[in-house]
């Protein structure tokens, strides 16, 4: 989504999130969100990260906690959100659809390289298997 190149301005930013223009500019002179231009003299732009610990710092804020806690969290937030990016762009081999269930091969053990991990996710959860490699996730899905 960081690549993306999605923006609006502040008032616009402002209807979506519900949080004011204010708040906005207070977040921004505090380096909480760094707003974009596409060019020298242009309106500031938000884009969809902003727009995303925008909504964050205005949920927590709303649920009672104090802004430099909800920055805290927010920043937690990105970086999980970092994390959970590059595990899935480099573990996430194929998935593949069997009936109800979704199949995701992780790839190799790192201590066994003949078995793929695989995530058997359902309405009921995700478990996790190890298979001869290539056996549940076929090439190509």
């Amino acid at each position: 989504m960081r690549n993306l190149d999605i923006s609006m301005g502040i008032g616009e930013t402002s209807r979506v999130t519900e949080a004011s223009t204010t708040q906005i500019r207070y977040w921004e002179k505090r380096g909480l969100i760094e707003s974009v231009s596409h060019g020298k003299g242009q309106n500031k732009r938000y884009n969809l990260e902003n727009i995303s610990t925008i909504l964050y710092l205005k949920m927590m804020l709303d649920n009672g906690y104090t802004l430099n806690k909800a920055a805290e969290m927010a920043k937690e937030r990105l970086a999980n959100v970092d994390i959970i990016r590059m595990f899935v762009s480099t573990r996430v081999n194929r998935i593949a659809h069997d009936g109800e269930n979704t199949l995701l091969n992780l790839g190799p053990l790192e201590n066994d390289p003949k078995f793929d991990v695989i995530a058997d996710v359902s309405d009921g959860g995700v478990t996790l298997n190890k298979e001869e490699n290539g056996k549940s996730v076929k090439q190509g899905d």
